[in-house]
């Protein structure tokens, strides 16, 4: 019996089923029915369908090579939706295929039966690659399709911000309206997506505009149900929930707004441990606790009231140098009271050297946390033109590692090895260690060593100190007058009351011990090992223990210093609203699971507890992860390694004396900026700002250095 279709007709043998041969990439059996004469490469089936249309929808890259030298036309029409072979490609994201086809001469422009052409198409899957590589082709990026719909609107509309983001910085016109006068804004209105209607005000979007019905955004809002996500957006870009602009508090500053508020956050910490301090020190205990609990949180709320005139990057405490001005009030404060108070106590012959020691870890305290807070980290370079961006992007393509791996669609440039975007720096930084808010940087390359000899210094300094406050304390006369003590035993109470501000400063600089010995435990084990802080959480966090492998979404937001682990605030595709608009993305074959492969799942953000917050920023998490996952994990790893060793071996250690000398014996000088991006490496001087590939051991020596390979210039 003859096997029928679908459609009634009768199928053919798969040996000779071009199409069929098509689909699955068989080159070999496709030049065999060629040789016989049976198919050439421009056949076309009743539906105008042609093989390179099945390979490019189905990514056979090398089919699709095959089939355009055999004559094949890439131009060619077929199907429902009457689109070409790059359509066809586009809409599973194949974007090496996509390539091919415009190099032999697939016009982009060529629209479908919806008058979609190939940025159209592209956009509706929402794959910022795909993306980059056709605005790098000179596509004229504000074309609309058949009802006036920009790429723009159909981004804002999918509710894409990166894809947003991409076509603002590439120029894309905000203002642009369709046919019925709507703007990118009222689309992004229309999806309720929070980061593109933030995105589109931050570039300069009309708030006001109105459309063919005198609809302004507001109206689309309220209509559309996204109200709450409009006025949260007008908000973080600094407006008024009537869209007017917010007027700031302080007319009398005549800086730059942002710089103001940094300098503030930075600041406002010192009079708070003032504040709290004396109010500890001189009030009675069960006064003295709820009453400096009080003006710290309100000195705190009073000073948060001050992020509604911030940035967007700077709408929550921990992403401004809050943080940093706490350790640097607490290091102010111990200064003055050492030199007014401790100093001119003890100064004899007996601590002439704690107090010469003391002095020296002070100060090498101060100058390498302002070295950590104020070095350039190792931002790697930035592609100084479009066409820089062009080569570096046709390189990728050649070498096929154009990815979120290799590239960088923020920067626009190359990322080196052991290189990652920091989201609150904004930009890629060699040799990324983590971005700590105690400092308010990204420790990279260039201020990791200092970083590490600022806690270390400050660590023995700690130490001193605490012995230097008993010898102070002891020194001082006992109160005449007699005391009461509420908690305290007598004779401790009487100590107390010599200096108790003293006594209180110590013992919250004593705190600091808990946190910083944590982190150079977890650190002096990284760089024993040769890794990370990015690479070792990335480690923990991957199956197969690789610490090059992608990092999970917790890792990511352990290492970037930020709660959300996808900054880009994705949300997931469908139709909207609009009933028109809903139809079109289906009928043109938008691929949901290739759009959220490239640029991440959407996911349901919830709120970081007190605790939670804390823990990672302490540094709890990733001491944790390293001290109690260790004996489990070098199990799972040693089993790893055994049926992985190839990948698991992380190329960049030498072993831990090695590893040790590198990082201390660095390129740089220890005093002073170093040369950015410069770091040893088995010995030798490596440029990590411009190392793209992994260095190979030199042959011939067991333990040598490295040679290193592909480390040209961006």
């Amino acid at each position: 019996m003859e096997n029928v279709s679908k459609n009634g007709k009768p199928t053919l043998p798969i040996e000779t089923d071009i199409m069929q041969l098509a689909r699955l990439g068989e080159i070999g059996a496709i030049q065999k029915l060629f040789d016989k004469g049976e198919y050439d490469a421009t056949y076309k089936d009743e539906e105008e369908i042609t093989p390179l249309h099945w390979a490019a929808i189905n990514g056979h890259y090398a089919l699709c090579h095959f089939l355009i030298q055999c004559g094949a036309p890439v131009n060619a029409k077929g199907g429902e939706a009457v689109a070409t072979p790059v359509l066809w490609a586009a809409k599973r994201c194949h974007y090496y295929v996509v390539n091919l086809l415009l190099q032999n001469g697939a016009d982009p422009l060529i629209t479908d039966d919806q008058g979609f052409n190939l940025l159209h198409s592209a956009t509706l899957d929402g794959n910022v690659f795909q993306l980059v590589l056709l605005l790098q082709q000179d596509l004229p990026i504000d074309i609309p399709d058949s009802q006036g719909h920009t790429s723009l609107m159909w981004a804002a509309y999918k509710g894409y911000p990166a894809c947003v983001d991409l076509f603002l910085r590439w120029g894309a016109n905000v203002h642009a309206k369709d046919e019925q006068g709507f703007t990118a804004l009222h689309w992004a209105l229309v999806k309720g997506s929070a980061a593109c209607i933030l995105k589109l005000i931050e570039y300069g979007a009309d708030r006001f505009a109105a459309n063919n019905d005198g609809k302004t955004p507001s109206t689309t809002a309220g209509e559309m149900n996204s109200t709450r996500q409009w006025r949260q957006a007008l908000s973080e870009a600094g407006y008024n929930s009537d869209a007017t602009p917010r007027d700031f508090p302080f007319s009398f500053i005549t800086t730059d707004r942002t710089k103001f508020i940094k300098r503030f956050f930075f600041l406002w910490p010192f009079v708070m441990i003032l504040c709290v301090l004396y109010i500890l020190s001189y009030m009675v205990v069960y006064a003295a606790v709820p009453i400096a609990a009080t003006m710290a949180y309100g000195l705190q709320w009073a000073a948060s009231k001050l992020l509604i005139y911030a940035p967007p990057d700077m709408k929550h405490i921990h992403r401004t140098p809050f943080l940093a001005g706490i350790f640097a009030g607490t290091l102010f404060w111990v200064g003055v009271w050492y030199i007014t108070h401790i100093l001119p106590t003890i100064w004899s012959w007996q601590t002439v050297f704690m107090n010469i020691l003391f002095i020296f870890c002070y100060v090498m305290t101060a100058y390498f946390y302002f070295q950590s807070m104020s070095e350039d980290p190792g931002y790697v370079p930035k592609p100084s033109s479009r066409n820089q961006q062009r080569g570096i992007i046709e390189e990728l393509l050649e070498a096929w590692n154009f990815d979120e791996q290799h590239f960088c669609t923020d920067c626009m440039g190359r990322k080196p090895l052991r290189s990652k975007h920091c989201k609150r720096c904004k930009r890629c930084v060699a040799r990324h260690d983590h971005h700590c808010p105690w400092v308010d940087n990204c420790i990279g390359v260039n201020n990791h060593r200092h970083f590490l000899l600022y806690t270390v210094f400050m660590v023995i300094g700690i130490l001193i100190l605490i012995r230097l406050t008993f010898i102070y304390i002891f020194s001082l006369p006992t109160p005449s007058s007699p005391t009461e003590c509420n908690i305290l035993e007598p004779t401790l109470c009487a100590h107390f009351l010599k200096d108790p501000f003293a006594i209180l400063l110590i013992t919250w600089t004593s705190l600091q011990l808990i946190w910083v010995t944590m982190l150079l435990f977890v650190q002096f084990l990284q760089i024993a090992r040769a890794e990370t802080t990015f690479e070792s959480m990335k480690s923990r966090s991957s199956s197969s223990f690789s610490p090059f492998s992608p990092p999970a979404p917790l890792t990511t937001a352990l290492t970037t210093g930020t709660t959300d682990p996808d900054d880009a605030g994705l949300t997931s595709s469908g139709a909207g609203p609009n009933p028109v608009l809903a139809t079109q993305p289906g009928a043109a074959g938008s691929d949901t699971g290739a759009a959220q492969a490239a640029t991440g799942p959407a996911r349901k953000q919830h709120k970081e507890s007190c605790f939670a917050s804390w823990s990672r920023l302490l540094g709890l998490d990733t001491f944790f992860a390293v001290a109690f996952n260790g004996y489990h994990g070098s199990q799972a790893r040693a089993a790893a390694a055994a049926q992985h060793s190839h990948r698991r071996q992380n190329p960049f250690s030498r072993g831990v004396w090695t590893n040790c000398v590198d990082f201390w014996v660095d390129a740089g000088p220890v005093v002073g900026r170093k040369e950015s991006g410069m770091a040893r490496l088995g010995g030798e001087r490596v440029n990590y700002a411009r190392l793209f590939e992994v260095p190979v051991m030199r042959a011939g020596r067991r333990r040598g250095g490295y040679e290193v390979v592909g480390s040209e210039e961006v």
